[in-house]
């Protein structure tokens, strides 16, 4: 069950990422931030199958700058956790 979770500040960089990744074959969901890593945007995305570190690559080399942070997410008893990845 582990995958990825990016949050933004902005809807609009929310918008602008998914894109982009789907641009590059990234498959990804938009779903609402998780309250304990949201930031002030309410939107996420939610990415499958995708290495950290191949998600942080295309993250950085996304031509329009985001402000975001990438989240893995792990079950853990009682519940859903994120670990921060950058």
């Amino acid at each position: 069950m582990n995958y990825s979770v990016i949050v933004f500040r902005s809807r609009s960089d929310a918008l602008a990422m998914r894109s982009y990744l789907n641009s590059r074959g990234v498959p990804c969901a938009t779903i609402n931030a998780p309250r304990s890593i949201t930031q002030s945007c309410g939107l996420a995305l939610k990415i499958h199958n995708v290495s950290r570190q191949t998600l942080v690559n295309l993250i950085k080399s996304c031509p329009t700058k985001v402000q975001c942070s990438v989240y893995s997410a792990y079950a853990e008893q009682g519940g859903i956790r994120y670990r921060l990845i950058s």
